[in-house]
C-alpha cells in the first residue's frame, strides 16, 4: 500500500522553495551544485535554532500515534501498524547539503479494518480526523496546507500539512505519513564548530 507516493516529488519541491526563502537563498540553481560557504553558514544557524533531530523524531512519532488513536476511538475495530521500519536518516538537500543536518521520512502508519466498504477511515468521520491532524500538525509547526489540489472520492481522501521548518504530516484514508524536516543530531548541535557533512548514516 502506498500513500500518495506520486505526489512526493511535488511536495519536496515546495518544501525546498520554502526553505530557500526562509534562509535567504533566492534560488537553487541545480540539485547537484554544492551550496556555497556563506549560504551554508546561514543554513547551519537555521538548523541550530531548531529542535534536535532526536526531539523532532519523537514529537512527530507521537503526533502520528496520537492521530491514529483518535481515529480508532471513532471507528471500533480499526487498528494500525508501522511499515518499512528500517528507514534511516539521510543528508539534507540544499541549502543544508553542506551541513551535518539529517532528515527522515518516518515509516508509514497504515490502517487495518475500519470502513467495511473501502477500508480505512470512513468518510463519515473524516472531517473530525482531518481536523485532529491539522491541530497536531500545527503543534509541530506544519501550518501550511498542501499546495497540490487533491481530487477526493468516496473512501479515498487525504490532507497534508507542511511547515516552514520542513516537517510534514500527511493523512490519507488508509494511513499516515510524516517527515521530520532537516535537523541536527543532538551531538552535532552541541558542537561549537561547524560539522563536516557526511553521507554516513547515523546509527
Amino acid at each position: 500500500m502506498t500513500i500518495g507516493i506520486s505526489r512526493i516529488s511535488i511536495a519536496a519541491a515546495f518544501t525546498l522553495a520554502v526553505i530557500a526563502t526562509t534562509t535567504g537563498c533566492g534560488s537553487v540553481d541545480t540539485p547537484y551544485k554544492k551550496t556555497g560557504p556563506a549560504d551554508t553558514a546561514q543554513a547551519e544557524q537555521v538548523l541550530r535554532s531548531r529542535p534536535t533531530f532526536e526531539d523532532t523524531h519523537t514529537r512527530v512519532t507521537n503526533a502520528v500515534q496520537d492521530l491514529a488513536a483518535y481515529a480508532s476511538s471513532l471507528v471500533p475495530g480499526m487498528t494500525w501498524k508501522w511499515t518499512n521500519t528500517d528507514r534511516q536518516p539521510w543528508s539534507c538537500g540544499a541549502p543544508y547539503d553542506q551541513t551535518a543536518g539529517r532528515t527522515l521520512n518516518l515509516p508509514n502508519y497504515i490502517t487495518e479494518g475500519g470502513d467495511p466498504t473501502h477500508g480505512g477511515i470512513p468518510d463519515a468521520v473524516w472531517p473530525q480526523v482531518r481536523e485532529k491532524a491539522r491541530q497536531l500538525a500545527a503543534d509541530l509547526g506544519a501550518t501550511q496546507s498542501d499546495p497540490v489540489p487533491t481530487t477526493e472520492t468516496p473512501g479515498n481522501r487525504e490532507a497534508r500539512f507542511i511547515g516552514d521548518n520542513g516537517t510534514v504530516l500527511w493523512l490519507s484514508t488508509r494511513g499516515i505519513s510524516s517527515e521530520t524536516g532537516c535537523r541536527l543530531l543532538a551531538a552535532d548541535k552541541a558542537s561549537t564548530s561547524p560539522v563536516t557533512p557526511t553521507t554516513e548514516q547515523p546509527k
